[in-house]
């Protein structure tokens, strides 16, 4: 890895410093979604990661916002047999826990692979969606997953206090992961799809429209457009909420579903603003799907949006 190179224009990368196994090792177990393993054989499990970079990101939100700013370090990569391997990518220092699952090589043949990244809905913990990654492996996609640093459900459960500033710290996990999917063997970089699921699929929307020349097309499942309506914001608005106007900026195509059953779907013209600001958009309703898409709907969900990057590529 150069690390003079630049990722973007207007990114900058620098690199600090090494970093040890069993550092890495320690971070791992940081994980709360994880039990404590053994120090030992998590650093046996690991791929060595020799340079630390921090890279700061600086992607305009709009005129009358300040840039989104974050540093990330090489993700450390599960060393163990099988298609599925843990994933841990870092943003400003904090953990974000991971899994990576590729495509059968005997099948595919070796990579890198068209990758789809995974936005998740809100609270989701890690592994919500892992049918659906493996559906999408098996059509020759490898598949990142995460969970949002801010996914802890609060007890009793309620929504965010201030939703705009949730959104906003899970644009920039999503923009990390985004930078540091290239780093992962076997990712290809020039192929990269989001993913988002409700929460997910609002997040991923604005992760796509402010990251075009990274993003090859959305995949939004029952996106949560309204709750831009809701965003508060503790200490000064960050990002635009007028998520119209910013789509209207995609030139990427855009897929979005939803389905008829305890779904957005349930109302025929709750997509429709979305669908008019959106220059390249398809819309697909799953008869019998619910804001889940569980049971077969979760394969008709991979099918249906398999077709659609079919086409895009």
């Amino acid at each position: 890895m150069d690390p003079n190179r630049s990722v973007k224009k207007n990114h900058i990368i620098k690199a600090e410093s090494l970093i040890s196994l069993a550092v890495a090792a320690a971070i791992m177990v940081s994980c709360s979604a994880k039990p404590e393993p053994d120090k030992d054989t998590a650093a046996k499990n690991v791929i060595e990661t020799t340079v630390i970079v921090e890279t700061t990101v600086e992607e305009e939100t709009g005129p009358e916002f300040p840039p989104i700013t974050y540093d990330i370090s090489d993700p450390e990569l599960e060393k163990a047999e099988g298609k599925t391997k843990e994933v841990y990518f870092t943003r400003d220092g904090q953990l974000i826990c991971g899994k990576i699952t590729y495509p059968d090589s005997r099948e595919f043949g070796q990579g890198p692979y068209k990758t789809i990244i995974f936005s998740n809905g809100l609270y989701a913990p890690l592994g919500r969606y892992s049918d659906k990654a493996r559906y999408y492996s098996e059509y020759g996609y490898a598949v990142i997953e995460f969970e949002f640093q801010n996914s802890d459900a609060p007890d009793p459960y309620e929504d965010p206090e201030y939703i705009g500033d949730y959104i906003y710290e899970e644009v920039k996990d999503l923009f990390a992961v985004i930078d540091s999917a290239k780093y992962l063997p076997d990712v290809d970089a020039s192929n990269i799809y989001l993913y988002g699921h409700s929460m997910g699929g609002l997040v991923a929307s604005y992760a796509g429209a402010m990251r075009q020349d990274d993003i090859k097309g959305l995949i939004l499942a029952d996106p949560s457009f309204y709750a831009t309506d809701l965003m508060e914001f503790e200490h000064g608005q960050t990002i635009t909420t007028d998520i119209y106007s910013l789509l209207k900026e995609l030139t990427i195509p855009v897929l979005i579903i939803t389905g008829t059953e305890g779904s957005f779907g349930e109302d025929p013209h709750f997509f429709d603003d979305a669908r008019k600001a959106i220059p390249h958009c398809q819309y697909i309703v799953i008869e019998g799907a619910d804001h889940i898409f569980g049971g077969e709907a979760s394969e008709h969900l991979v099918d249906v949006s398999v077709e659609a990057m079919k086409k895009w590529e």
